[in-house]
């Protein structure tokens, strides 16, 4: 099981979440979905789509097996399966499901054996099925796009989505930044590290003038903090 912490992620509300993702980025999309299945009771419904359901992705980022339990995973080839997929979604979520989760929602619609028109009024009525599920519900809808592969799709998606969410990975793990949100803290195993905005929120700023006696810090780790018998 994983050594993630549901404070490592933002909190999914009501509503439409688009994540933005760079293409190397598909493991943050496990980390948000294990963080709000560790927080939330209930079912929890994936329709998949270019095998973005890693079982060892899921149980790597799980708190323990019992977090993934409520989640149920569909998994579409075609814009047309996908379609499908998501019109059966009105008959089993309900305002007790704890998460629905359609990565990559417009990948199949751009499909060359899907005519274009045809694809974008199969997209439009997925999106429009999900928006009223997450607002009718008040549940959190998580999807994604992709990093360069902005077109009419994403766009579409982009003016669906009640807020986005921006994901990049760096040297300490995968921050998340969006309105009302940004990475503070990475967390990593037997300690975590910190960010200045972490100890601006923490403390607040200090006067100009008072800042020239203060030194480094450092942030014992948990073996250290057990050493000393806290």
């Amino acid at each position: 099981m994983g050594t993630d912490t549901p404070s490592a992620c933002p909190r999914l509300e009501p509503g439409v979440t688009l994540l933005r993702r760079p293409r190397e980025g598909r493991h943050a999309l496990h980390r948000l979905v294990t963080a709000e299945l560790t927080r939330r009771s209930g079912s929890a419904y994936w329709v998949d789509s270019r095998n973005d359901a890693v079982t060892h992705a899921l149980y790597e980022h799980a708190q323990s097996r019992r977090t993934l339990r409520g989640l149920r995973i569909a998994r579409a080839f075609t814009a047309y399966q996908h379609h499908e997929l998501v019109s059966s979604l009105p008959g089993r979520v309900s305002s007790r499901t704890a998460l629905v989760v359609v990565p990559q929602l417009p990948a199949l619609y751009r499909d060359p054996d899907v005519p274009d028109g045809e694809a974008r009024t199969l997209f439009d009525s997925a999106t429009t099925i999900l928006d009223a599920l997450a607002e009718s519900l008040s549940i959190p809808v998580l999807v994604t796009a992709r990093e360069g592969t902005d077109d009419q799709f994403t766009d579409a998606l982009v003016e669906t989505a009640d807020r986005t969410v921006e994901c990049r990975d760096t040297r300490e793990g995968v921050a998340f930044t969006g309105e009302d949100v940004q990475t503070l803290v990475y967390h990593h195993r037997g300690y975590w590290q910190t960010t200045i905005p972490y100890w601006v929120e923490l403390l607040g700023v200090a006067p100009e003038e008072d800042l020239s006696h203060v030194g480094p810090t450092t942030v014992p780790t948990l073996d250290a903090v057990a050493a000393e018998g806290w």
